[in-house]
């Protein structure tokens, strides 16, 4: 079996973080002996290997020459841009044109109307502008690749939350689905025991995205006592802002902003540094990043919203709840006892080494061959 991966960007030497996601996808397919090859939409031609995997990036106009009923398509997160040269749209309508075999695994961002985001609005002109890109053009033309697609493949999504907020957006049902998490790679991420740095916590997070509610992530070490700190990584235009909400909280000497983004090894060696990771989300179809930490055995510690529930138990393998002062409190409790922070932490672990890499990448070969 043949699959063709087409995706809107993927990992190079100067871009390591470009949909990692669907790269970890494609060395354990590859792995599996899997014949695999990705195609990126892109305004130039470049043509590369990245970690074992071929990568042609060229215009969709040429990606469709390459397409055949030989091969199985994985769509994953593949954009439109309209009057583009890598618009994904062309690519979609030839697949319904020709009934091509494929399977589209939906991450969130392609099937989500801007207002569902509506706490990113700032009601600039370029806010009104994406709004109408967004909602008035991208998503009708995903709504009528869906109503295509429907019956004939089937969709994957990493949480029931996604295939019900995926619906909701378009308005639609459907049937023929498959939730499939995005796979986490627990033998990189190896278990070690942090109860020793149990106070001492961190999230890795763009500071350009308001979903991620960095100010809550704040407030709760507001509401936490002097011997708890945290460490913020990431970049973003948001930086000065929650600089200055530190500041008025009082708080420099216990939060800092790391400003960098970090690489799958450099996470590794972080992780071992703290015995909390805490990730405060307005939505979230899964938290890959925070599954990774709690693979390695920090403390996860979540927003009790979207699809949170299918993958934390609060108090169980992790902490979830709602306000910050809930959150707080939460976090005290078990970080106050050692045997029992100890206990969540590996039951943290035995429910990530549920979705590791080989058994969800293995479901997902599964279902590519009953298509083919």
């Amino acid at each position: 079996m043949k699959i063709v991966v087409i995706t809107s960007r993927y990992p190079s030497e100067n871009k390591p973080y470009n949909h990692m996601f669907v790269h970890m996808r494609c060395l354990e397919m590859q792995q599996k002996n899997i014949n695999v090859t990705v195609y990126v939409p892109s305004k130039t031609f470049d043509s590369y290997i990245y970690e074992g995997v071929k990568v042609q990036k060229m215009v969709t106009t040429e990606i469709i020459k390459l397409l055949d009923k030989q091969s199985v398509i994985y769509l994953h997160l593949l954009n439109i841009y309209p009057f583009s040269k890598d618009n994904g749209w062309p690519i979609y309508k030839h697949i319904m044109k020709c009934n091509l075999q494929t399977v589209m695994y939906v991450h969130g961002s392609e099937v989500q109307k801007y207002t569902a985001r509506w706490y990113e609005f700032n009601y600039r002109i370029s806010d009104i502008l994406k709004w109408i890109k967004r909602d008035c053009f991208v998503i009708p033309k995903m709504k009528q690749f869906f109503r295509n697609q429907k019956n004939k493949y089937p969709f994957v999504f990493p949480s029931l939350w996604m295939k019900e907020d995926t619906e909701r957006n378009l308005n639609l049902t459907i049937s023929d689905y498959k939730i499939i998490p995005n796979g986490i790679d627990t033998s990189f991420f190896e278990f070690k025991n942090q109860v020793d740095k149990r106070f001492k916590i961190v999230t890795i997070r763009s500071l350009s995205n308001k979903v991620y509610d960095i100010e809550k992530t704040i407030e709760v070490l507001d509401n936490l006592p002097e011997k708890y700190t945290l460490d913020i990584y990431g970049e973003g235009i948001y930086k000065n802002k929650y600089q200055k909400l530190i500041a008025s909280k009082k708080l420099e000497n216990r939060v800092k902003i790391i400003s960098r983004f970090l690489e799958r090894s450099e996470m590794k060696k972080l992780f071992l540094n703290y015995g909390a990771f805490i990730s405060t989300t307005r939505m979230d179809s899964q938290g890959v990043t925070m599954m990774e930490a709690a693979s390695s055995g920090l403390l996860v510690v979540t927003t009790d919203n979207s699809s949170k529930k299918e993958f934390i138990q609060d108090a169980v393998n992790g902490i979830l709840a709602n306000s910050a002062e809930e959150i707080a409190a939460k976090i005290v409790a078990i970080t106050s006892n050692k045997s029992r922070f100890e206990e969540i932490v590996v039951k943290g672990r035995k429910s990530i080494e549920n979705i590791d890499i080989s058994k969800t990448v293995k479901k997902e070969i599964e279902l590519l061959e009953k298509t083919f």
